[in-house]
């Protein structure tokens, strides 16, 4: 045992001078997950839009429509950029990127409402940003509910009504609609969190593979599978606890001090987040090792790997329900660690869920962390009958 662990400190130190001489690796490991946190981060520091420029056409230019433009210019999400009679004039306002969106007011608006024909406003919003547009038709719709309940009620209260039973009148069926989790339906509190988590499998994932593709470069894995006497475990291990030891305590350090400088809520159990996490870098780890096997050069590694990221996230479910993806898509996604541990980093962190609430993405993270390790012995042990042969 005493002799095992004195191996594995040899490899460990010699996996620590591979990084420090080597600037791309130590790069990528050590500055690389400290820097991106905080830019990307620092994209969504103000995690949800406000004052979106916005336009209106207003034909009827009446007291009632300049009413429910104060309301519109009111609302927090929208900021009224230009009041126009032309449509023209806004069409090309959008088509420049200068506003989001128009609504119109149509010329009989205010004699509309007063003779309860009923009267139509139409939105133009530009759609190819939707997430902004979403935000507009919301702000949109909630402004004119309030101003038509202002209208019903002053026709209730010239009736003689009062405001709670006008109240009943207006609304027989009330809707009261609450966020959870996510109470402020921040785009930073939904993007921070995962970003955080792809820096961290993804450095893991560029620095292991550029340590072994350099040993295969420089024909130096024969002495690293020698110093760990050609025993498997030692090989793997020996070329994992740094890494392990490192990422554990960026996850550590984004989930504490970044979580706290972009104001991110973690409402989870520490020692559970902790649990899954541990697993993802595992999984990761030895993921990396046997696709890094398969390399003989450090730019072929870097090369094939930088085409990995957005695609990992794209399928991982957090974005977009594996559910909508095709069959194939889903299969490859369920090979990946960060698909089960994306779903329960969310229920933890977010939804503040126990071991009990994630035992089906914690059995799949742990299946994959088995058939990782199972698939990267026998790639090791193939490499090193190579090795033994060429004697």
């Amino acid at each position: 045992m005493k002799n095992r662990l004195n191996i594995l400190f040899e490899l460990l130190k010699r996996e620590i001078k591979i990084i420090l001489k080597d600037k791309d690796i130590f790069m990528i490991i050590l500055i690389a997950p400290l820097f991106y946190s905080f830019f990307y981060g620092s994209i969504y520091f103000n995690k949800s839009e406000n004052n979106i420029p916005f336009a209106i056409v207003d034909y009827d230019n009446s007291i009632s429509s300049q009413k429910l433009i104060r309301m519109i210019d009111a609302t927090s999400m929208i900021e009224i950029k230009e009041i126009t009679s032309d449509p023209r004039t806004a069409q090309v306002e959008i088509e420049a990127g200068n506003i989001s969106g128009y609504l119109l007011i149509p010329k009989d608006f205010e004699s509309s409402i007063k003779s309860k024909s009923g009267v139509v406003l139409n939105s133009y919003l530009n759609t190819t940003r939707f997430l902004i547009s979403n935000d507009l038709n919301k702000a949109i719709n909630e402004t004119v509910a309030d101003f038509n309940k202002s209208l019903t009620l002053k026709y209730y209260y010239a009736k003689g009504i009062n405001k709670d039973a006008a109240q009943t009148f207006i609304e027989p069926v009330a809707t009261d609609i609450r966020s959870m989790f996510n109470t402020t339906d921040s785009y930073g509190d939904f993007l921070i969190p995962a970003i955080l988590i792809l820096i961290l499998q993804q450095t893991l994932f560029f620095a292991l593979a550029e340590s072994i593709a350099k040993e295969n470069e420089f024909n130096t894995l024969r002495d690293y599978f020698s110093l760990a006497k050609n025993k498997v475990n030692l090989i793997i291990h020996g070329k994992s606890i740094f890494y392990l030891l490192i990422s554990s305590s960026y996850a550590l350090f984004f989930f504490t001090i970044v979580y706290s400088v972009f104001n991110v809520p973690f409402r989870g159990n520490a020692f559970v987040f902790a649990s899954i996490t541990l697993l993802l870098l595992l999984t990761v780890i030895y993921y990396s090792l046997f696709v890094a096997s398969f390399f003989k050069r450090k730019i072929l590694a870097l090369q094939f790997l930088t085409l990995t990221s957005y695609p990992i996230f794209l399928i991982s479910g957090y974005s977009w329900r594996l559910d909508s993806m095709p069959l194939v898509v889903k299969w490859i996604a369920y090979l990946i660690p960060s698909t089960p541990f994306y779903t329960a980093f969310v229920r933890v962190v977010q939804m503040g869920a126990g071991f009990n609430d994630i035992l089906p993405e914690i059995a799949h993270l742990i299946i994959l962390l088995m058939v990782s390790y199972l698939v990267l012995y026998f790639r090791m042990k193939s490499m090193r009958k190579s090795f033994l042969n060429d004697l």
